[in-house]
């Protein structure tokens, strides 16, 4: 008897453990001091690849009879990626808006600081430069741009690995079946 199981469904599970992940690594570095660092953009792709292949291997194995067609994969990988992406930026505006609003100044200010030491002639325009880098660092955009770019992502990512774990049933598996017994 073939089980019929939902990658929707079990993309949401999964969305909803990769938010808890990332709300604990975002937690991670906010009491470390690490806020804004670029290595941990890096990280936390790799946390997101990591997550999203185990969901993969996992549902394909454990919950799908061993098979993920490839259409299955890229749902399921992108759902996880946006669900978790939707917690994580809720996690994000909470942290910015009530927890720690003056984090948003820090990252302003060593954004500044990046953007002229890559290129000193910014300091010249130091004004606009700041007021455009305001706009986009407040905590609903960031949330907003966090979940854009979670699904961005997720669709990107689960293409190729939708790829790489598919494994798709037999054409004609009744038949193989039937020869097998015979």
């Amino acid at each position: 008897m073939e089980k019929t199981v939902s990658s929707s469904k079990a993309g949401m599970t999964y969305g909803l453990y990769l938010g808890v992940i990332s709300i604990v690594f975002t937690l991670v570095i906010y009491l470390a001091g690490m806020v804004g660092e670029s290595f941990v953009t890096w990280i936390s792709l790799a946390i997101s690849i990591g997550f999203v292949s185990w969901a993969m291997i996992n549902f394909r194995d454990k919950q799908n009879d061993g098979f993920l067609p490839y259409k299955q994969g890229v749902g399921l990988g992108f759902m996880t990626c946006f669900i978790g992406g939707v917690i994580s930026a809720i996690f994000t505006y909470i942290l910015f808006q009530f927890i720690d609003p003056g984090l948003v100044e820090q990252l302003v200010q060593k954004g500044l600081e990046e953007a002229i030491q890559k290129n000193p002639e910014v300091e010249g325009n130091i004004e606009m430069v700041e007021s455009m880098t305001r706009k986009f660092m407040n905590p609903p955009v960031m949330a907003i741009m966090g979940v854009f770019s979670s699904a961005i992502f997720g669709i990107i990512i689960s293409l190729i690995l939708a790829a790489i774990f598919k494994k798709d049933k037999p054409m004609f598996e009744e038949e193989t079946q039937e020869a097998a017994e015979a």
